[in-house]
């Protein structure tokens, strides 16, 4: 487990972030929590401003290795977008470096470099900001609007953010949306369609419906969720597809058979935030999805959540990426039961052996098959999910999220 110091002093608490989703945990646990939390105020997130903010041309840095130093590739829209999610996240998790200064260098970025006339975002630029890729991806458009939120919530309120966010929506509703709900992957609905970019609409939807009074979020949110629920989940064994051809049936084949446990658990967190956020009753799939990842997707052997199963059960991909363990801790906070401790230890035990890296502040990415870690540079983009589980971990334990004092 990562060291642990005292937090600290910060101010003004806030609780939006945890409406509904306080729970109490024993005293190990709790220790865990902080554990996890000062491990991002004192690692992390210094390493990730001081070395992974790119200072002299913008943006970050799509990973750092294990001697401490950023590794040059093209830019994504998604590392600057998930960058500005997680240092609004630090200022809110009590770190008294310059979160709001890391935020905003994320959003200036994405701005600048990333958005265009419509209000859509490109994929990739290269060093010098010149574009590389300005494909339509509605993945990072999901992206974009969690930025904004974080953007409008607590980096730069002076409704600036809050347009763009309501701009974006209304170029997707007006030129990608789909007649039977949600929205398609490019202008002429010849790409296939996926559920994983509308998973992160949903959760920008239920982060704008938390600060902003339009309807549009609450209508996004609706309607995805009850895609999900109508479309993505088989009702009969709970198994979530991911790709599906242009009716919203699954794609035949090996494509329409993927499963990823690591999605059943995000979307069964999302789905029981929607409830609770928009007062609908918790969909029986929250359950039930957390149901079928544990059965199938859980390696016993190795403590940890494979990528992706067929079907009938059978791995299709051993290998353990970082991320389903964060989705599998923070669904497991959702939905636990008397006598759960157990299992919420496991979760959290298994994010802990892949944060134990090298370099205080860095990750293993993968778990090979043979039960060793992938020596590899960490990704930026895996910073959003494990601040995501630390922040619910924390806020579980009967602490309020709260924002630092901004650094004299």
């Amino acid at each position: 487990m990562v060291s642990t110091t005292n937090p600290p002093q910060c101010r003004r608490a806030d609780t939006r972030g945890s409406v509904g989703r306080r729970t109490h945990l024993s005293k190990a646990l709790i220790t865990e929590a902080r554990q996890l939390r000062d491990w991002l105020l004192e690692a992390a997130f210094p390493l990730w401003w001081r070395v992974g903010a790119d200072h002299a041309l913008g943006g970050y840095h799509e990973r750092i290795d294990f001697d401490g130093r950023p590794v040059v590739l093209p830019r994504r829209s998604r590392v600057a977008a998930r960058q500005a999610f997680c240092y609004r996240e630090a200022g809110r998790l009590g770190w008294n470096g310059p979160w709001r200064e890391a935020g905003r260098h994320a959003l200036d970025f994405l701005r600048e470099r990333f958005t265009q006339s419509d209000g859509t975002v490109i994929a990739t630029v290269d060093q010098d900001g010149s574009v590389l890729d300005a494909t339509f991806d509605l993945y990072n458009q999901a992206f974009a609007l969690l930025a904004y939120a974080c953007g409008h919530d607590a980096l730069d309120p002076s409704g600036d953010w809050q347009a763009r966010g309501r701009a974006l929506v209304g170029t997707l509703k007006r030129e990608f949306a789909h007649p039977q709900g949600g929205f398609r992957e490019d202008r002429d609905g010849r790409r296939t369609l996926r559920a994983n970019p509308h998973m992160h609409l949903l959760e920008a939807a239920l982060a704008w419906l938390a600060i902003d009074p339009s309807p549009i979020w609450r209508d996004l949110a609706d309607e995805i969720a009850a895609l999900c629920l109508d479309r993505f989940i088989d009702r009969d064994t709970a198994a979530l597809r991911e790709f599906f051809a242009s009716d919203w049936t699954p794609m035949p084949g090996t494509p329409g058979d993927v499963l990823e446990p690591g999605h059943h658990y995000e979307w069964a967190f999302l789905l029981d935030r929607w409830a609770k956020l928009t007062d609908h009753d918790r969909p029986a799939a929250v359950s039930a999805l957390i149901r079928f990842a544990d059965t199938k997707g859980l390696d016993r052997k190795r403590g940890v959540v494979v990528n992706a199963v067929n079907p009938d059960g059978s791995i299709a991909d051993a290998i353990a990426r970082l991320w389903p363990q964060t989705e599998r801790l923070r669904a497991y906070l959702i939905d636990r039961h008397e006598g759960d401790e157990a299992r919420l230890d496991e979760a959290i035990e298994s994010l802990s052996r892949y944060l134990d890296a090298p370099l205080p502040g860095l990750w293993y990415e993968n778990l090979a098959a043979d039960g060793r870690f992938v020596v590899e540079a960490a990704p930026a983009t895996s910073l959003y999910h494990i601040v995501g589980a630390i922040a619910e971990l924390w806020t579980c334990g009967g602490a309020p999220m709260v924002v630092a004092s901004d650094p004299k």
